[in-house]
């Protein structure tokens, strides 16, 4: 009987140890395929994103600065882009994020060859409230890709936005490779921890009753 308990304990606790390491890719969004090589384009939706603000979201296959690879089809993202209304040219793209949890939220981002730092802002925002901090730099001769990486919880249907910041005159930062990752609730790993407890119990018991 002993023997029964100890084998179903131990299967419970690697189970849920499982599920808690289980983290799901919610989305992956690289934009790749979308826009010919040597252009550019500005366009209302991509990969699941949709314009929020502004003129649209401009797509960029080595116009100014290189994708993140070598690959011809790997296609970015500039937020402060062209053809604003009266110079408002900065936009902002959105996505919904349908269920509740906790989040991981990685992306590369680039600031745009040769141009400043207050120009080159990008942000990150959760039901319009920004996720510090905003990623800005000054701009090389050449693109320059950094993975970037944000956790935060989300409530249910909530509002996923890119935006960009700062000085807004059809130049800026550039982003790609958006991933976004659920990861185990807190109470996940409780239970996880309550089942190696359960499962320590257990064994002390059957050496105890070993030794007697």
């Amino acid at each position: 009987m002993r023997k029964y308990l100890l084998a179903g304990t131990a299967a419970a606790v690697l189970g849920i140890a499982g599920s808690a390491q289980a983290a799901t890719v919610v989305f992956f969004s690289t934009f790749n395929g979308l826009q010919p090589l040597n252009t550019w384009s500005v366009v209302q939706s991509a990969d699941g994103w949709t314009t929020s603000s502004g003129p649209g979201i401009e797509l960029q296959n080595r116009v100014a600065g290189n994708p993140n690879t070598s690959a011809e089809d790997d296609v970015f993202v500039e937020l402060d882009s062209h053809n604003g209304l009266n110079g408002l040219n900065n936009s902002s793209m959105s996505r919904k994020i349908t269920n509740g949890g906790s989040y991981v939220l990685q992306f590369l981002y680039s600031p745009r060859p040769t141009v400043s730092a207050e120009s080159n802002g990008i942000g990150v925002f959760l039901n319009n409230v920004q996720i510090p901090p905003t990623f800005q730099q000054l701009g090389n001769s050449q693109t320059s890709w950094s993975l970037k990486t944000l956790q935060f919880y989300a409530p249910a249907n909530s509002t996923l936005t890119f935006s960009a910041l700062g000085t807004s005159e059809t130049l800026g930062g550039y982003v790609d490779d958006i991933k976004l990752t659920a990861v185990p609730e807190p109470a996940t790993w409780a239970m996880m921890i309550m089942g190696f407890a359960g499962l320590g119990a257990v064994l002390r018991r059957r050496r105890t009753l070993a030794t007697a």
